[in-house]
């Protein structure tokens, strides 16, 4: 009788301990889902990482494209970005990054990539003349080619409002332009 205790007792502990600590060897660990910890968005084309791209609107007259491109290789690499103006018109942008260094827009006191782009937006244009920082919470599209990959990118846009303070350097420096 006293063996059977023992069994049982031993047995509830183990299923106790089991079902309290084991809990992930039947689902994934949420942080090891890799995710862009920024405000803008990232992608990665081979050997090109673009990372924390978007799009910075002070006013109607001054706004711009900022992030970071990164060569992960030895190789230099040359990358193109497509952008729509406001216009309607398409702009192209050629760069290139020189094996295992970053090419950055704004970030680290770098020029930022000027420029007055074509906003999807669900807000009125009634509602933007009003109130133009609407448009922040809008993405931007861009496009992204290398010699080998292409990427279409849709940017977060941002703008210049008492509740963002992050970016204040940027948007000072984006207004002086």
């Amino acid at each position: 009788m006293h063996i059977r205790r023992t069994i049982v007792a031993t047995t509830i502990a183990i299923s106790t301990l089991l079902g309290s600590t084991a809990c992930n060897l039947s689902s994934p660990v949420a942080s090891l889902q890799y995710y862009a910890p920024s405000d803008g968005t990232q992608v990665d084309l081979g050997p090109l990482k673009a990372r924390n791209v978007m799009y910075l609107v002070v006013d109607d007259n001054h706004s711009a494209v900022v992030g970071s491109f990164a060569n992960s290789s030895s190789e230099e690499i040359t990358f193109a970005l497509k952008l729509r103006t406001k216009s309607g018109t398409d702009i192209y942008r050629e760069f290139t990054v020189a094996g295992y260094q970053v090419k950055s827009f704004g970030f680290g006191n770098q020029p930022f990539l000027k420029a007055n782009l074509e906003v999807e937006t669900a807000v009125p244009p009634e509602e933007l003349k009003k109130n133009p920082s609407a448009i922040g919470g809008s993405s931007v599209a861009i496009l992204i080619y290398t010699n080998t990959d292409q990427a279409e990118l849709n940017i977060p846009v941002i703008t210049k409002s008492d509740n963002i303070t992050t970016y204040d350097e940027l948007f000072a420096r984006i207004a002086k332009n």
